[in-house]
């Protein structure tokens, strides 16, 4: 039997409105007390990943208060900047918009019109049509209205205003000069710094704008997210909660594909299986990973994010630890260490922190270890070592054991993305354990002794130990230092056997 009910989650993708808006209270409390409330707006940048919901929470905030807001000759005009591909064009779709706007509520004055009429001269050269804009909207603070642009997809702004820098500085202009000021509220994924930065202006756009950072649901918004998957008669027990949040945590996006193929299922069989809706999903989930990832990659914190989680720790500093908190990317755990934002994502980085490169040298000599681990165990036992090996050792279990688990833990996750090596689940103490517990193989290839390479091994696995918080970064320093002159000297003894 199949349920007649209405998927909530439906509408899932787009921007999200009117009833279906779920909680970011203190969000909305922030928009409110930098635009609505003051005599005179500011200007706010809403800064966060991919689909976290900044459109849907400044259409909230904003648009569909329209009317109310209108009637304090405040009128907010949504304009998507991604849609642009010429900088003029885009000023003088400011122009446009207005006029569209402003006909339609009987502002258009007539001085406004004339002066929207100049701006809309296509004879006139792009210098003079920006003194024109000016212009524009003196006339229409002169008639005591308030305009502000909600400049969706900001991060366009690095290619729009690349080969025509001031760009930025004329929305400073446009924002700052009280003769005729607009405001604007920005979306993007990256700060406005950033954007700058990226196109090498010179402009100091970012210093007028209020920065909130848009990270993961709250616990409030997540107990109203649950409320809202009973509405279709499901029981949400504290299993079901536990398995939603492994997948998603607090993003929104992966929350309303998941409990959009969770509803479905109850529709369908009547019966709630977290675990087959995201299989369900899955291709779209790792999709958003892949752009996630790219984006770090390409703004240069993947390795960042890699190390505070996986370590080694090379090259990270508290500032880099505060912005990935920020965006929500990471959160702190017990034990003082961080962890993804959900633990399926942390798997899934786990899967490309194997693929990268963080600290070549010690890459190198992790690989170099396993190596000749594989090589004199197979030599010793066979194609079965470690089973073999297992049993002749039955202390090393349970270094085996948490690589099975971790392994299979990746397979069914993410099927053939996983690694096949059971040894590359191994982290440095590991490796030395059954170093030690086969020393009679492997004492002609280290020589020495035990705790000459039992320090060597303490030292690479605490280095090798996700970052911690209040770490002593000085010592650090000495102990990579440290760390490097082992790692060679492990190269070199490895290679020569």
């Amino acid at each position: 039997m199949t349920l007649d009910i209405q998927n909530p989650f439906a509408n899932y993708g787009n921007i999200v409105y009117g009833e279906r808006f779920i909680g970011r209270k203190d969000a909305l409390k922030i928009i409110k007390n930098r635009i609505i409330r003051p005599r005179e707006a500011g200007n706010l940048a809403i800064i966060g990943l991919p689909r976290i919901g900044k459109s849907s929470l400044v259409y909230k905030a904003l648009i569909e208060h329209k009317r109310e807001l209108v009637a304090q000759n405040l009128l907010p005009i949504w304009v998507n900047l991604g849609t642009y591909d010429e900088a003029p064009v885009f000023f003088r779709s400011l122009i446009t918009h207005c006029v569209d706007e402003m006909e339609g509520l009987n502002w258009l004055s007539e001085p406004i019109n004339r002066a929207a009429c100049r701006v809309l001269n296509d004879k006139i050269s792009w210098s003079a049509g920006y003194y024109d804009i000016q212009r524009f909207f003196q006339k229409v603070r002169e008639a005591g209205y308030h305009i502000l642009f909600i400049l969706d997809e900001f991060d366009h702004a690095r290619h729009l205003f690349k080969d025509d820098i001031v760009g930025f500085q004329r929305v400073r202009d446009l924002a700052d000069n009280p003769e005729w000021r607009v405001n604007f509220v920005t979306t993007s994924r990256r700060s406005i710094r950033d954007i700058e930065l990226q196109t090498q202006a010179i402009s100091t756009l970012d210093g007028i704008f209020h920065k909130h950072y848009l990270a993961m649901f709250n616990s409030d918004d997540l107990e109203e997210y649950f409320a809202r998957l009973e509405s279709v008669g499901i029981s949400i027990s504290s299993l079901i909660k536990d398995r939603i949040l492994f997948y998603c945590s607090g993003y929104p996006y992966l929350l309303e594909m998941l409990c959009y193929e969770i509803s479905e299922l109850f529709r369908e069989e009547q019966n709630v299986n977290v675990d087959e809706a995201a299989y369900r999903v899955e291709h779209s989930f790792l999709d958003h990973y892949d752009r996630i990832v790219s984006l770090l990659q390409e703004d240069g914190i993947l390795h960042k994010i890699l190390q505070v989680l996986f370590g080694p720790v090379v090259d990270v500093k508290q500032i880099d630890i505060d912005e990935l908190l920020r965006y929500g990317l990471i959160r702190s755990k017990a034990q003082e260490k961080y962890v993804a934002f959900s633990e399926h994502f942390h798997t899934f980085l786990n899967l490309i922190e194997r693929e990268v490169d963080l600290w070549p040298l010690w890459r190198e000599t992790e690989r170099a270890l396993r190596g000749v681990i594989t090589s004199k165990m197979l030599e010793q036992y066979g194609e079965n070592w470690v089973e073999n090996l297992e049993k002749a050792r039955p202390n090393l279990q349970g270094i085996f054991d948490k690589c099975r688990e971790a392994q299979s833990r990746e397979e069914k996750l993410f099927g053939s993305r996983a690694s096949r090596s059971l040894i590359d689940f191994t982290y440095p103490q590991d490796l030395f354990a059954i170093i030690f517990a086969e020393w009679s193989i492997f004492k002609s290839i280290f020589g020495k002794d035990k705790n000459y390479w039992n320090q060597r091994g303490q030292l690479l696995g605490k280095i090798r130990t996700p970052l911690a918080h209040n770490r002593d970064e000085p010592l650090y320093d000495d102990m990579r230092k440290t760390a490097e002159g082992y790692c060679k000297e492990i190269l070199r003894i490895v290679k020569i056997s």
